[in-house]
């Protein structure tokens, strides 16, 4: 049986300097952080169209937004442009704010 992925990438960053370890861990960060991000605009989408009583094809309709992009960016794996999210509040009645930004060390 072969190795685990967490197996190799572990024995491959052991060899790599302080430098590229550090760079990898804020990129690590960042992409985190990029991925909750995506999660959460997602589960406020999701969460006021159910809300308003409306299925994804109603959706698509009242905004013009694909419906298989709003599945995307409501299961979090969508990357929607300002534009669509705008499309997509817009026809919700509702606006999208980011509250807090946290810097990366």
């Amino acid at each position: 049986m072969g190795k685990k992925f967490s197996e190799i990438a572990g024995a491959a960053r052991a060899t790599w300097s302080p430098d590229a370890v550090a760079v990898n861990t804020a990129a690590a960060q960042v992409f985190e952080a990029e991925m909750d991000l995506a999660v959460a605009i997602g589960m406020e989408i999701y969460n006021r169209r159910k809300a308003l009583h409306l299925t994804q094809p109603e959706l698509q309709r009242l905004s013009g937004v694909q419906q298989a992009e709003i599945s995307r960016i409501e299961s979090g794996v969508g990357n929607p442009t300002l534009s669509t999210l705008q499309r997509l509040t817009g026809a919700l009645g509702t606006t999208l704010a980011v509250h807090e930004v946290s810097p990366v060390a």
